[in-house]
């Protein structure tokens, strides 16, 4: 009984310091959208259709927060609520190329009362985000309000999905898009995020969801053995990713594997969202280092031994994972017809195409060129140079 106690106690101690992070729970939702959408800064219990919430703890120049990002479409307009653990500003970025660079980015701000919502374009990597308009773009808010309340601010726009703009992207119904999100403590656009920032994967509700039926109806059917396969494995290769990204910032401290680690937990949540939408029950938990797959299992062991070695090691096991996950994904979506699956498929697969060109942009900061271990070069080299 002492000893069990005290394996308890020091656990608990652990998760307290922070050497080991508790476990994070799915965090995507969806439901019908029955209310009507206002731009009123207040988040109606169904105003929405879908939701998730993405979690940055505190770290070296970030104190942490959430971030929950709510929203709903039909075929011409995007509404959106973002929800910041924060009295400074909020912002969320569309398809970046990598890191910020090309992202299109929605800010906003509740500031002595007043809601401020800026249209920007983000033409560096990191930054700088300048107004559409300076940039020779338009101003495409239709319309938004806000509210800030101790510790919370929370900002509700709307646009176009296609505005029409060279420096908006273009949002499609039923298809994913991959994002990043930040806050700072401050309502100046010109102080950095201090607050939280991160990644992840929005889809996009499809003409043919059925109002009131978030689950598109009879498309639940049409799930084949070959397509719950390839969630079963989907979702433990993001898993993959996660695990052995976690391990390599233990080992080598490069804040990009902490960065993309959370991104991938951003991925298994989708996967498990699909998961969950068609009964489809998951080969392991969230433990971490638990695997079904066995080739998953021996890819793990042996990308992990070689990336201990070094920090160049680490970003090319890591980029070498990337590219089995885009062939994967590229595979799977050959022989997958259901529209749910093959719209996450798609965000997973553009998000994987990200982190290869942020390991291998690393590397070439470093003075090292990376070559590919798994994918044809040409399409590699498309990918990269995108």
């Amino acid at each position: 009984m002492k000893l069990a106690y005290k394996m308890l106690l020091i656990g608990f101690l652990l998760v307290l310091s922070g050497c080991i992070e508790p476990p994070v729970e799915p965090m995507i939702s969806e439901k019908a959208a029955t209310e009507e959408w206002k731009a009123d800064g207040i988040i109606g219990e169904n105003e929405y259709a879908r939701s998730m919430v993405l979690v940055a703890p505190s770290r070296s120049g970030y104190s942490g927060g959430r971030m929950e990002i709510s929203w709903r479409n039909d075929q011409e307009h995007l509404y959106m609520a973002l929800k910041g653990d924060t009295e400074g500003w909020i912002s969320i970025g569309f398809d970046p190329l990598e890191w910020m660079k090309d992202s299109d980015m929605i800010m906003g701000t509740v500031e002595d009362g007043e809601v401020i919502v800026l249209d920007l374009y983000s033409t560096g990597r990191y930054g700088p985000h300048e107004d559409d308009t300076f940039l020779g773009g338009s101003y495409d808010i239709l319309e938004y309000g806000g509210s800030e309340a101790v510790g919370e601010t929370i900002i509700e726009f709307k646009r176009k999905l296609d505005t029409g703009d060279e420096f908006d992207k273009v949002l499609v119904p039923g298809e994913s898009v991959s994002i990043i999100w930040a806050m700072a403590d401050s309502d100046s656009r010109y102080l950095k995020h201090n607050v939280a920032y991160g990644e992840g994967v929005l889809t996009m509700v499809s003409d043919d969801e059925l109002v009131g039926d978030p689950t598109g109806g009879a498309a639940v059917a049409t799930l084949t053995p070959i397509e719950e396969e390839a969630i079963h494995f989907i979702w433990e290769e993001e898993k993959v990713a996660r695990d052995l990204y976690n391990e390599l910032y233990r080992e080598t401290r490069l804040t990009i594997f902490l960065d993309l680690a959370r991104s991938e937990q951003s991925h298994m949540d989708q996967a498990k969202m699909l998961a969950d939408k068609y009964g489809v029950d998951l080969p392991v938990g969230e433990e971490a280092g638990a695997f079904r797959n066995q080739t998953l299992i021996d890819l793990y062991n042996d990308l992990l031994d070689e990336g201990m070695r070094s920090q160049e090691d680490a970003l090319k096991v890591a980029a070498a994972f990337e590219e089995i996950s885009i062939v994967d994904l590229e595979k799977e979506l050959e022989v997958s017809t259901n529209e749910d699956v093959r719209v996450v498929f798609e965000g997973l697969l553009a998000g994987s195409r990200k982190h290869l060109r942020s390991y291998v942009t690393d590397l070439e900061d470093m003075g090292i060129t990376y070559t590919p271990r798994y994918m044809d070069p040409e399409e590699f080299d498309e990918v990269v140079r995108y």
